[in-house]
């Protein structure tokens, strides 16, 4: 962290005094973010599925920081402890930001009634929580965690938008985990760009670049053995540390709302390992059509699933 201090002191002015929700705050990524918000004196409210490993994270935080820290247990293929998250967020008067890290990535497919659990983890479960939160704190700063794998698929045919049964449908065709990956960051995308463009909200999209994160952990059980004896090695030699890959959460947090056809990234080879610079994000990607027909049937399928 000390590498990218004097980094922060000069890029980041406007990210003190907030109260900022986040959660994958035990991932490699989130753990680094919270460091950084800690140190410049943010209250943080940790959403976490793993209650022993955000305690002790609370702990070295208050003692390096003495910072104010929270944590109430979230997790996103857990409908009910959603619901409970949001009742006790009543309770605040003001929430700053919400920083939406969490994610899976390669995982065996399964299913949560007629949805693929990635598309529950990283898109579904958080646009009913985004949208939830903004009702809740209508000024709100939302950051979202994405990826470039959201250009991998370009959608040409939208006969699958006709109506929530065709969609559904749709989802179950892809069995690429990458692409099932990327798809779901891009719908994510797309539904709060509805809210960004039509009801003015502030969101913010970023991508952290590629550092080793505990998306490739073996527990996922989406490879074989010699998959999981070779790649963190060379996720460690190659990737970011986590410490610098969390900057552009850090410089999205601290841009103000920034033009609807941008977002935060690094900059270097494939956009992949230097630090932040703003981008455009790609054309297809802004198709209005596609966009409202995405708001209006996540919001049906969020109905369908009884997720509120």
């Amino acid at each position: 962290m000390k590498s990218y201090k004097k980094w922060i002191n000069i890029n980041i002015k406007n990210l003190k005094n907030k109260t900022i929700l986040i959660n994958g705050v035990t991932g490699g990524i989130g753990r680094a973010t919270v460091y950084y918000l800690a140190s410049l004196n943010n209250s943080l409210i940790f959403l976490v599925r793993n209650l022993k490993a955000a305690e002790k994270l609370k702990n070295e935080i208050i003692k390096t920081y003495n910072a104010n820290v929270d944590i109430i247990f979230f997790d996103y293929l857990d409908k009910n402890s959603l619901n409970n998250c949001l009742i006790n967020l009543k309770t605040n008067k003001k929430i700053d930001i919400f920083m939406n890290v969490s994610g899976i990535y390669h995982q065996k497919e399964e299913y949560i009634g007629d949805i693929e659990k990635t598309f529950i983890v990283n898109y579904f479960a958080p646009s009913y929580i985004i949208s939830s939160l903004f009702k809740l704190f209508p000024d709100l700063k939302v950051i979202d965690v994405s990826s470039v794998t959201y250009q991998i698929k370009k959608i040409k045919n939208i006969n699958y938008l006709a109506n929530k049964e065709s969609f559904i449908n749709y989802l179950k065709t892809i069995k690429n985990k990458t692409i099932r990956y990327g798809l779901s960051k891009r719908f994510l995308m797309q539904y709060l760009l509805y809210l960004k463009i039509n009801e003015n909200k502030n969101i913010v999209f970023v991508h952290p670049g590629v550092s080793k994160t505990n998306l490739f952990d073996k527990k996922n059980n989406a490879y074989g053995k010699w998959f999981y004896y070779f790649v963190p090695s060379l996720m460690n030699l190659i990737f970011m540390k986590p410490s610098k890959a969390c900057l552009s959460l850090l410089k999205g947090a601290e841009i103000d709302n920034i033009n609807k056809n941008f977002w935060v990234g690094p900059h270097g080879f494939l956009n992949f390992w230097g630090y932040p610079k703003i981008y455009k994000l790609r054309k297809n990607l802004m198709n209005k059509e596609i966009i409202d027909k995405i708001f209006s049937l996540t919001n049906e399928i969020n109905d369908l699933w009884k997720i509120n």
